[in-house]
């Protein structure tokens, strides 16, 4: 009997949103915006375009591995990349809501934050795998260091590769999609490419293992990093 795969997986990019016309992009499968009102609501909109363009690197990342993922854009980030951690956790919630397989957090905090962590512990509990950029140098720590994600920083591997720090603590290809030429000479490097390159990786895992879901991916890395510790002894 062969291995059963999924048809697809629903990826939310947590980000500044996406310009869905760029040539990397082509398109994306939905998506909302978030931003707090006058009166210091959280209110919805449609528009979730790029006006930065962190987000469309990001998302370009996953159209480059990924040509079955269904890839979902929750725009946090308007006209700089910061936002109140209240906006994270809605981001969270909404991603519960629509049942999105892997939320990817190209981002950091420099504190733990209690609401942003209990958001991170229900997403795992619905089953949601979340990966998050780790930068140890700025200090953008969380939400990473929370035992119910993920944490990817830059480190020296192929766009195919990643390895293990600890058990939730992974390195990853820090280059966005690759460029033609010399202008790969000039292309962005950073955590935000690495956590896009592990969640694809997980998005495959997700693809082959049909039932999984974020407890199954996160005891799959720990046995790994067990048997990988056994053979080195």
């Amino acid at each position: 009997m062969g291995i059963e795969c999924r048809d697809s997986v629903n990826i939310a990019v947590v980000d500044s949103g996406v310009n869905p016309y760029h040539s990397h992009v082509n398109g994306i499968d939905g998506g909302v915006a978030l931003r707090v009102n006058r009166e210091g609501w959280i209110e919805y909109y449609e528009d979730f375009r790029d006006r930065l363009g962190h987000g469309t690197a990001v998302v370009a990342v996953f159209k480059h591995l990924l040509k079955e993922a269904r890839i979902f854009i929750v725009k946090i980030f308007d006209e700089k990349l910061a936002t109140y951690p209240s906006v994270l956790c809605e981001a969270l919630y909404w991603c519960i809501h629509e049942k999105i397989d892997i939320v990817n957090l190209s981002l950091g905090m420099e504190k733990d934050d209690e609401q942003v962590r209990e958001a991170c512990r229900a997403a795992d509990e619905a089953g949601v795998s979340i990966i998050a950029a780790y930068d140890e140098k700025n200090g953008l720590c969380w939400p990473a260091r929370y035992e119910t994600v993920f944490g990817v920083c830059a480190g020296e591997a192929s766009r195919d590769e990643w390895g293990f720090i600890t058990d939730k603590l992974f390195y990853a290809c820090g280059y966005p999609r690759e460029l033609p030429g010399e202008l790969q000479l000039h292309n962005i490097y950073g955590h935000s490419f690495a956590a896009a390159h592990f969640s694809a990786f997980v998005a495959q895992l997700l693809m082959k293992n049909p039932n999984w879901n974020s407890k199954d991916v996160r005891l799959y890395f720990q046995e790994l990093y067990q048997n990988k510790n056994s053979r080195e002894e």
